[in-house]
């Protein structure tokens, strides 16, 4: 719960919103355009994008949102319906004359992510899954309100699990009431699990229901907020929700997908070496998306691709003490390197070249930068274009640099390199170094530029 970011595995899946356009409504579904004709945001049927592409990878770089244990990370909202921590599901159970209610993560800042959950009806009841939500003070109480993927439970004509519903903001952003929709209509096991997935990037929504396509839809109000479970107002209802996860995507990936490759993303070590060749060694792992490196000197590891030019985002964190670095444009295991730092304990960390964030032994991050302590996730960026260098630190840049310049060249003469000729201007592999301390990775994205 405490994972403040994750980036996605980068798959040929993940595209910019589609152009199909629907038009057709399905006869079964005509009387609904005469129902919801004065919501405000019900769209028109010829102006609705539809969702073709597969479904995202669930498989790796995700969060799980609840522990299996109790409810820490939510809070209940709304209403006083029920929600009951059972083993690998929460249970949600529907109170009569309570609103509806809704089980809301206390982080209310998710914009960019996949979010997959798993639910099953024991009580025939509506429910639905909020996202980007927001809530308000209505009169003394708290009212949730915002997009909500719908999860109207397995009868009834409409069928419109998978779209779109503004609660609590004026109707229907996007019903499944098109030909093109038929399929999700008819996706939902009444007796089993359903799989909800909703997938959003900047000001594009897609929802697939139980792997089927259903909702695409735009929208520029809606941008950011927490996550809500919901159960229904009525006289009955209980439903179970289990495998709720979610993976964050940044907004540096998230406006170019395709560009982007996930070093760790086929889930091993394929793409990674030793820096002698040989294959990766034991202390090196990897299990639910982060990489670990651990144990007695199992050498650091390199990329088997070289890069020059390219922009490179990781996530890591640091035991007490320790030392770690990513080094890039490398000869062996000489190269710039993007210091791993604890700079509270490590001896290093009163050096203003060796803090967590240098461009080691050459640029101090300078103050003002924002890091957090060891056993937290960082985030670093890292950009090399030509001679052109820049370091990130959780969002500030923290060096900048050019090679070649003049104070490129006194930095150099006054470093431990001035003896590797070319040094910074090297095509070579990426390195994860084995400085023999605990160092963790996760979501190790790069682009060519």
């Amino acid at each position: 719960m405490k994972a403040r970011l994750l980036f996605l595995s980068l798959l040929p899946a993940f595209a910019v919103p589609n152009l199909h356009f629907g038009g057709t409504v399905s006869e079964d579904q005509q009387q609904y355009v005469k129902r919801y004709a004065k919501q405000k945001n019900v769209p028109e049927p010829a102006e609705m994008l539809i969702n073709t592409d597969p479904e995202p990878s669930l498989d790796e770089g995700f969060v799980d949102l609840y522990n299996g244990e109790n409810l820490d990370g939510w809070v209940s909202r709304g209403g006083f319906c029920t929600f009951e921590p059972k083993g690998e599901a929460i249970v949600g159970t529907t109170v009569q004359g309570s609103p509806n209610t809704f089980l809301c993560t206390t982080r209310s800042d998710y914009s960019n992510f996949i979010f997959s959950v798993e639910l099953k009806w024991i009580v025939e009841g509506n429910s639905g899954i909020m996202f980007r939500a927001r809530s308000k003070e209505v009169d003394g109480g708290e009212r949730v309100f915002g997009p909500q993927c719908e999860m109207e439970g397995t009868t009834g004509q409409r069928r419109w699990s998978g779209g779109i519903f503004g609660e609590g903001a004026g109707g229907w952003f996007y019903p499944l009431w098109l030909e093109a929709h038929s399929e999700a209509r008819n996706a939902i096991d009444a007796e089993g699990w359903n799989r909800v997935t909703i997938q959003a990037i900047g000001s594009n929504v897609k929802t697939w229901i139980n792997g089927v396509p259903a909702a695409n839809w735009e929208n520029e109000e809606y941008l950011e907020g927490f996550f809500g479970l919901q159960v229904h107002s009525g006289r009955q209802g209980q439903i179970e929700f289990r495998n709720i996860k979610v993976k964050e995507l940044p907004s540096e990936v998230a406006k170019n997908l395709s560009e982007w490759k996930d070093l760790f993303g086929a889930g091993d070590f394929s793409l990674w070496s030793r820096v002698n060749g040989d294959p990766v060694s034991v202390g090196w792992s990897l299990e639910d998306g982060v990489i670990h490196r651990s144990g007695f000197l199992p050498g650091g590891i390199v990329t088997k691709k070289e890069y020059k030019n390219f922009e490179l985002l990781a996530d890591w964190k640091i035991s007490e003490g320790g030392n770690s670095g990513i080094k890039y444009r490398t000869r062996g295991r000489v190269g710039m390197e993007y210091q791993i730092l604890d700079d509270l304990r490590h001896k290093d960390g009163k050096n203003p070249l060796h803090e967590a964030g240098s461009l080691y032994d050459l640029v101090g991050p300078g103050e003002g930068k924002s890091l957090n302590p060891a056993g937290e996730w960082n985030h670093s960026r890292i950009l090399a274009r030509e001679n052109h260098v820049e370091h990130w630190l959780n969002g500030r840049k923290v060096v900048s640099i050019q090679i070649g310049s003049e104070d490129w060249n006194e930095r150099l003469q006054d470093s431990k390199f001035r003896k590797n000729d070319g040094f910074g201007t090297w095509t070579g592999p990426i390195l994860l170094q084995d400085h023999m301390d605990s160092v963790w990775f996760r979501n190790v994205l790069v682009r060519e530029i």
